[in-house]
């Protein structure tokens, strides 16, 4: 195995090869084998299918060399940017705060910050100049929002790394202004992209998975018997194993509509389904009897709601997300209501949507909320434990095409149906498959029938949640 930085006679790329002497230094493409990890600094000779590893790809790298279009795959994943018009009526943008930050392998490393009113949209940013100064990057609300930002901006693009340049309005609106493949290092820079290369390497020396644990908060909507929508809030906690999320009504935080459940983790797939049905059976005692209970992506109106899933001790990376995005996102996607789905996304459920926890783990959060079934339940936790331990060997990239993008957020099944075979041919190729085939299959029968989950069956039946009622003789009996 060796580790190869492919790059453009770059100053840049000679001070890291001085500072990492493991890495082989290639001008244009040399020879590569499929032992090679390779990190592209601006090249974008030869091909990516040979290494094992390829940070920056070269269709990442190339969507960035025209602004324009960078900038619209960009819009294309909710990220709020410019617009070329305006960029042609004016040429800078009036705000308060501009940042700066490095990103690599799905962290931010750090956060510069000017308190400059005025940028320009026509230069191409990349490099931190010297009336940056570094904040922390949990300094404040603002802060940690714009640092989810570039790592949003970062993997939209297909990216793995990159410097994000970022502007704040008056009216407290981000925008990622520009996102550079291979920044300009020196200084602080050059440090902190040495040290995050270095702990990237020390990962791929233990590549196999570790024991993780899986988890899962899951939403579903409470609606009475007209059809309307039920404050969650009205019966359950905040907090606890049954409560509501932390979304309230036009953000007042006193009336919180969405009902959560959060169940033990486990270390198993089955165990952790049979611990969401634990926790659905405490959720029947809280919740009257007459309300509906309703999951998916969008069961009414103007409520997205999603299925996070949790890991612990399982090192988050680029690689790691990319693989859940195209390997665990997309055939759920095809199970999912198209017109719910489309409407969900992309400001609920993008690609790449993930956050890390308090506790030191992380969740994974574009799925819709699979609450739907304990057969779904089963398929899609047993999946996501699939491609966790194999997301190594599962290599194809469709969302690297803007098209596929855009085919992913509008939920046409029909122009990912052919990527869909293709990816269920590798997992039924790993290791994993054959013991969770009964569970898996589910997936892909759905989908080749053509069936999607239906949104406003109430969930219990599915889940055989039963309620005793009395008879005429007095006896209760369940139904």
């Amino acid at each position: 195995m060796g580790y190869l930085l492919l790059h453009a006679g770059q100053p840049t790329a000679k001070r890291l090869l001085r500072r990492i002497p493991e890495f082989d230094g290639v001008v244009g493409m040399g020879p590569i084998t499929s032992h090679d990890r390779v990190i592209r600094w601006g090249n974008t000779s030869g091909s990516d299918l040979e290494p094992e590893q390829v940070l920056n790809p070269k269709a990442a790298i190339l969507a960035t060399r025209s602004r324009s279009e960078m900038l619209s795959i960009l819009r294309l994943n909710g990220v709020r940017c410019p617009y070329s018009e305006e960029q042609e009526k004016e040429r800078s943008i009036s705000i308060i705060r501009h940042y700066r930050v490095p990103v690599f392998n799905m962290r931010a490393l750090a956060l510069f910050r000017s308190d400059s009113k005025l940028i320009w949209l026509d230069r191409r940013i990349n490099q931190i100049s010297e009336r940056f100064r570094e904040v922390r990057p949990d300094e404040d609300k603002v802060a940690t929002r714009i640092s989810r930002l570039a790592i949003r901006a970062v993997h939209a693009l297909g990216l793995d790394f990159g410097l994000v340049s970022l502007g704040l309005t008056s009216k407290g609106f981000s925008y990622v202004l520009d996102v550079w493949p291979a920044p300009v290092l020196k200084d602080r820079l050059l440090d902190l992209y040495e040290a995050a290369i270095r702990d990237w390497m020390r990962a791929e020396e233990s590549p196999d998975t570790p024991s993780f644990l899986m988890g899962t908060d899951l939403e579903f909507m409470l609606r009475n018997p007209e059809g309307r929508l039920v404050v969650a809030s009205k019966y359950l906690p905040r907090s606890g194993k049954v409560g509501c999320d932390a979304l309230s009504i036009r953000r007042a935080g006193t009336r919180f509509p969405l009902a959560e459940i959060r169940p033990d983790p486990s270390s198993s797939p089955l165990r952790l389904v049979k611990n969401i049905e634990d926790t659905l059976l405490e959720a029947k005692r809280m919740i009257p009897r007459q309300l509906h209970w309703l999951a998916g992506s969008m069961p009414l109106r103007n409520y997205g709601i999603g299925g996070h899933i949790h890991f612990s001790n399982l090192p988050l990376s680029s690689q790691l997300v990319k693989a859940l995005d195209n390997y665990l996102a997309l055939p759920v996607m095809m199970l999912e209501d198209t017109s719910a789905s489309s409407r969900r996304r992309p400001k609920y459920g993008f690609l790449g949507d993930v956050r890390l926890k308090s506790h030191g783990g992380w969740e994974y959060r574009t799925l819709g909320s699979w609450l739907i079934s304990p057969d779904i339940a089963k398929a899609v936790v047993c999946l996501a434990y699939l491609v966790a331990n194999h997301y190594r060997q599962l290599k194809r990239a469709p969302f690297l095409s803007p098209e596929l993008q855009r085919a992913f957020y509008l939920g046409d099944k029909r122009m990912l149906r052919p990527y869909f075979e293709e990816i269920w041919g590798d997992i039924q190729q790993t290791g994993t498959y054959e013991r969770y085939k009964e569970e898996l299959d589910l997936i892909a029968d759905m989908v080749r029938n053509e069936e999607s989950w239906d949104e406003l069956a109430d969930i219990r039946r599915a889940w055989g949640i039963r309620y005793p009622r009395p008879t005429r003789t007095g006896k209760l009996v369940r139904t």
